[in-house]
C-alpha cells in the first residue's frame, strides 16, 4: 500500500498540520490506519516552526504511540495538539507530546492499563502479568513530563477511565479546553480577518540555517485551509 501522507503545509510553509485519524499501527494495512513508521519519517523531514496535531483515534500499538510521542518531542518546532474526537489508549501519547494540549468539546480521553494476551502454565501467566505492569509503569513517563500526578494516572488506568475535556484539563492531561460557543458569534470583520490571515499570513521569522543544510522541499502542495483551528484560537473560548 502506498504510504499515506499525514501532513499539509500552511501557505508560507512555516506551520504544518498532522492528522492522526485511525488506529496507530506499525504497518499500515487499511487506509484509515496511521503507520507510526511512515508518520515518524515524515515528522523528521518537516521544516516548520509550528506543528499542529489533530487526533481522533481509538489507539493501537503501545510502542508506536511512544514512537510518535518521542519524534514530536524531539522536533525543534513548537507543538500544539488537539483532541477532536476520541483520544484513547496509545493515542494519548501523541496528545501528550504537545507544548500546548487542547481538548476540543466534544471529545473524550480513555486511560487503561497495558493489555496482554497469554496462555500456558501459571508461571507463563504470571510472567505476562508482570510484563504488563512493567509496560504500564514505563508508559507513565510522558504523563510525568506533562506534570500529571502519577498516582492519579495509575488509579485512572486501573479503573479504565473516560475523561471529558474538562476532566482532562483538571488532571493536567490537557492544558486548555476549546469550545465553539464564541465562534458562532463571530462578526463579519472577524471572519474577514481570519480569511486575510489564511490568504496572506504574516511572513515567517528568519531561521538560522547551516550552509550544508538542504533547502526545504517546495514541491509539496500548499493548502489554504490547513491549520485553521490554530488561526481561530483567538475566537475560541479557551479555558486554562
Amino acid at each position: 500500500m502506498r504510504p499515506q501522507k499525514f501532513y499539509s503545509f500552511l501557505q508560507g510553509g512555516r506551520e504544518a498540520d498532522i492528522h492522526i485519524f485511525g488506529d496507530i499501527v506499525r504497518d499500515q494495512s487499511v487506509q484509515s490506519d496511521v503507520s507510526a513508521d511512515s508518520l515518524c519519517q515524515q515528522i523528521k523531514t518537516l521544516d516548520a516552526d509550528v506543528i499542529n496535531v489533530y487526533i481522533d483515534s481509538y489507539g493501537g500499538v503501545l510502542s508506536e504511540g511512544w514512537a510518535i510521542y518521542n519524534q514530536l518531542r524531539q522536533h525543534p518546532a513548537f507543538v500544539r495538539t488537539y483532541g477532536i474526537g476520541f483520544v484513547a489508549s496509545a493515542a494519548l501519547y501523541p496528545f501528550l507530546a504537545g507544548d500546548e494540549r487542547y481538548a476540543v468539546e466534544p471529545s473524550a480521553y480513555f486511560l487503561h492499563q497495558v493489555v496482554v494476551s497469554a496462555d500456558g502454565y501459571g508461571d507463563d501467566l504470571r510472567t505476562a502479568a508482570d510484563m504488563a505492569d512493567q509496560m504500564t509503569e514505563i508508559g507513565l513517563a510522558p504523563f510525568a513530563q506533562a506534570g500529571v500526578s502519577l498516582d492519579a494516572v495509575r488509579e485512572m488506568m486501573r479503573a479504565e477511565t473516560w475523561l471529558s475535556p474538562q476532566g482532562a484539563l483538571e488532571c493536567g492531561i490537557a492544558t486548555g479546553v476549546l469550545t465553539n460557543r464564541q465562534s458562532a458569534r463571530m462578526t463579519q470583520s472577524a471572519k474577514s480577518l481570519v480569511i486575510q490571515r489564511v490568504l496572506r499570513p504574516d511572513p515567517p521569522p528568519e531561521r538560522e540555517t547551516s550552509e550544508d543544510q538542504d533547502p526545504p522541499e517546495t514541491s509539496e502542495p500548499i493548502t489554504q485551509t490547513a491549520g485553521i483551528m490554530g488561526m481561530l484560537g483567538g475566537v475560541f473560548d479557551i479555558r486554562k
